[in-house]
């Protein structure tokens, strides 16, 4: 009788145990398939961000020519960041193991694009926002942020959570009207 209550009590262990690894393996596998699939925001419309920073004739010229020109280098870029990842691939196909410092030179080379990438960016939006006034680039600080926020990790509970609203944050102020052309500004 003695015998049964511990074997009873060893299976039931076991169960408990088998029980939580199974659901810390179920959690972990939900959350690295929701961070793989995280849509990236769709890029903001140029009409949109115009009217989000109340945007002169002047501004707007302005603003069409740096992107233009800001398209013509990221596209260079990503055609040369593409072409190094496949010569990186065909080594990675072709080549053995033995030939490793091939593959991180390669590597290396993939790393600096990205980092060129990433470089051209920043400055064309340093170029953007030298082109504002103190309320607009505030407002455009703003509309930054929130774009790059759906990538910061968040720790704790997800939101919205179950019982609870979810309450939108304050609404951003409107910008006052760009002075008349010839004024100072």
């Amino acid at each position: 009788m003695r015998r049964d209550w511990l074997l009873y009590l060893v299976i039931f262990s076991l169960a408990l145990n088998v029980g939580t690894i199974g659901t810390f393996t179920y959690l972990r596998y939900r959350d690295r398939q929701e961070a793989a699939v995280r849509p990236e925001p769709p890029p903001l419309p140029m009409p949109e961000l115009w009217r989000r920073l109340n945007l002169d004739p002047e501004q707007r010229r302005t603003f069409r020519q740096l992107r233009i020109q800001h398209r013509r280098r990221v596209g260079a870029l990503r055609r040369e960041l593409a072409r190094k990842r496949r010569e990186l691939f065909t080594l990675l196909r072709t080549q053995d193991s033995s030939d490793w410092p091939a593959v991180q030179a390669k590597i290396r080379e993939v790393s600096e694009l990205q980092g060129k990438l990433e470089e051209e960016i920043i400055r064309h939006l340093l170029n953007l926002r030298r082109q504002l006034r103190p309320a607009q680039k505030e407002v455009f600080l703003r509309i930054l942020e929130k774009r790059l926020r759906p990538f910061r990790r968040h720790r704790g509970p997800r939101w919205p959570h179950p019982g609870i609203r979810h309450r939108p944050g304050p609404p951003e102020p409107a910008l006052p009207p760009p002075p008349p052309a010839g004024e100072g500004g």
